[in-house]
């Protein structure tokens, strides 16, 4: 805790600049001009599930495909239902208020949302920090099965650090 991870994301995705040199993706340089460029590419989960936003979760599912960027990935219905069962999520939250579900049905839904953007990197910032044994095996499945996507997670849970390629500590 506090050794930057969750800062690093944010220097990745944009959202602070360095106090000093820079951070390059693919070797450029991410600034204003670059950044619209490099976030097409990446899918990030917030450490904070309920940034995603408020209303009904089908709303929030929708909501990153009404994006002019994402509008040739929005998923049906059969879709999205076929990956609430890979993940152990009941249908039935469709309808509920994003508030109203649990901390580890907010990190599933943003999951199954990053993996639907079909990004070429995921960043996870604490993917599992909400998830019991059995709902963390779903998502370290679902997440595992995905071969094409380069994920970066900051995590402290150990079952799931056990699946990563490459560890490093901050």
């Amino acid at each position: 805790s506090g050794s930057g991870k969750t800062t690093l994301f944010n220097l990745i995705m944009g959202f602070v600049k360095p106090d000093s040199g820079d951070i390059l993706f693919e070797g450029n340089s991410i600034n204003r001009k670059t950044i619209t460029d490099v976030r097409k590419r990446i899918a990030w989960l917030p450490q904070n599930p309920n940034i995603i936003g408020r209303g009904k979760v089908k709303e929030q599912i929708m909501l990153p495909f009404t994006f002019h960027s994402n509008k040739w990935l929005i998923p049906d219905d059969k879709t999205i239902h076929g990956e609430f069962e890979k993940l152990n999520l009941d249908k039935s939250i469709m309808d509920s208020s994003f508030d109203e579900i649990s901390g580890g049905e907010k990190q599933r839904i943003g999951i199954m949302i990053c993996k639907l953007l079909k990004r070429d990197i995921m960043l996870l910032d604490e993917p599992t920090s909400a998830l019991d044994k059995v709902n963390l095996g779903s998502v370290v499945e679902y997440l595992c099965a995905e071969n094409e996507t380069t994920m970066l997670s900051a995590s402290h849970d150990d079952e799931w650090l056990r699946h990563c390629d490459n560890i490093i500590e901050l």
